[in-house]
């Protein structure tokens, strides 16, 4: 039964919240994007600023801090410009060092132009390696110098540490952990979608099983690119009486990752493979589970000088087991090819074919944008319209045809 105290937000009024924040969102004249969401402390890393493109606007250096979301006191850094300022470019590259004291995912945000902020990975499980201890300063005895030091009060949240200048920092960075927890697949909420409304969402994660200084990858050093990851992606149903879910698929794997660099920056190639498992949770016949073995490629290449590139990312599997849907190849075959064009700070295409072997096919489109006006709390977004057309929206609807689906939201990773 029904609350009659209730007053339930109907689907279209949501889509019209998105549709009218969007524009807003996006008239900001500042926008703060990084070309690698992985940063490690004590390295450099480089961030892209976007303004008006006027040459007086481009300072050489750049006021930042760096915030956690836990709060605390925000680290001041300063951002040091690349190059030299173009009078007609509308962006311009910076770099800085990420603090060694600052680990796990923190906000990088402008310190004149607060909404310009980008969320970066400095690793949740990363440590610190210590560096050896320095010989005591003259005058100083040796048991005073390895004295614990006075507490020191906390400061209040709102304030900002004393600014880290690139220049006072150390060439050659203490060594560090690469990221242990990171992003796996595009995370985002859409809402939209015919017969009925919904809204469908996916979040994703990867992590490092091994810890590249524990004692399993130091005895075997190729331990270390052997990753678990999860995907659940949910379609929501709010047109229904009591707003059902129609169908979750969840998906553990455990793969194994391998990444080759390019020294001249002109692309990058990841390799990945392993066991997947999906399953949409059910019980008898509404029950879907599928188990694969996979191999799949993710190569990028820079098209021109300003970061824009294309991205071909085709995936193979075989079934180990699809009992609860044996005919499940028709539809979704044993391949699916990934393609897109765009920058990490502009606009984004993306798509997603797939073809079962009776020649049944379902195709995905992605078309993203930054916004250029904070969202969430310290983290960037990108509005995100999706369509779907064909098989497999759904696990549990896989051999159903659906007319293309469109939907409109907001996006965390792309």
């Amino acid at each position: 039964m029904k609350n009659p105290r209730s007053f339930p937000l109907r689907p279209p009024l949501l889509a019209a919240v998105l549709l009218l924040t969007a524009p807003a969102a996006l008239a900001a004249d500042w926008l703060l994007a990084a070309p690698e969401t992985q940063v490690v402390p004590g390295q450099r890393f480089e961030v892209v600023v976007i303004g008006d493109g006027r040459a007086a606007n481009w300072p050489a250096r750049l006021p930042a801090s760096i915030a956690l979301p836990g709060g605390g006191p925000r680290i001041a850094v300063e951002l040091v410009a690349i190059g030299k300022a173009d009078a007609n470019a509308r962006q311009r590259r910076y770099f800085a060092r990420w603090p060694t004291e600052v680990v796990g995912v923190a906000t990088l945000a402008l310190a004149d132009h607060p909404s310009a902020r980008v969320l970066l990975d400095g690793g949740a499980a990363t440590r610190v390696v210590s560096a050896p201890t320095q010989a005591p300063a003259s005058g100083v005895a040796a048991g005073e110098a390895s004295a614990a030091p006075a507490p020191v009060a906390a400061a209040p949240a709102s304030s900002v540490a004393p600014m880290a200048r690139v220049a006072d920092m150390p060439a050659d960075p203490t060594p560090v952990e690469p990221s242990a927890l990171g992003f796996h697949e595009p995370m985002y909420f859409l809402v939209g979608g015919k017969d009925p409304v919904s809204a469908r969402f996916q979040f994703s994660f990867r992590y490092r099983i091994f810890d590249e200084q524990g004692v399993v990858a130091e005895t075997i050093p190729v331990a270390s690119g052997v990753y678990f990851g999860f995907t659940q992606t949910s379609l929501w149903d709010l047109q229904g009486e009591s707003k059902p879910f129609r169908d979750s698929s969840f998906r553990p794997s455990l793969f194994y990752r391998w990444g080759l660099d390019d020294p001249d920056q002109r692309g990058s190639l990841a390799l990945y493979g392993g066991y997947e498992h999906e399953s949409n949770g059910k019980e008898d016949m509404p029950s879907r589970s599928i188990d694969t073995l996979f191999a799949r490629a993710d190569a990028r290449i820079r098209v021109d000088e300003s970061g824009t590139y294309f991205g071909v990312a085709p995936k193979f599997w075989t079934y180990l087991d699809r009992e609860d849907n044996p005919d499940i190849a028709r539809y979704r075959g044993h391949a699916e090819l990934g393609l897109r064009l765009g920058r990490d700070d502009a606009l984004m295409f993306s798509t997603l074919i797939r073809r079962g072997s009776a020649g049944k096919m379902g195709t995905q489109f992605d078309l993203s944008y930054p916004l250029r006006r904070s969202v969430f709390s310290g983290v960037g977004a990108f509005v995100h319209l999706q369509a779907f057309k064909g098989y497999g929206e759904t696990l549990l609807e896989y051999d159903e045809n659906k007319e293309t689906q469109y939907r409109l939201g907001i996006s965390l990773v792309r």
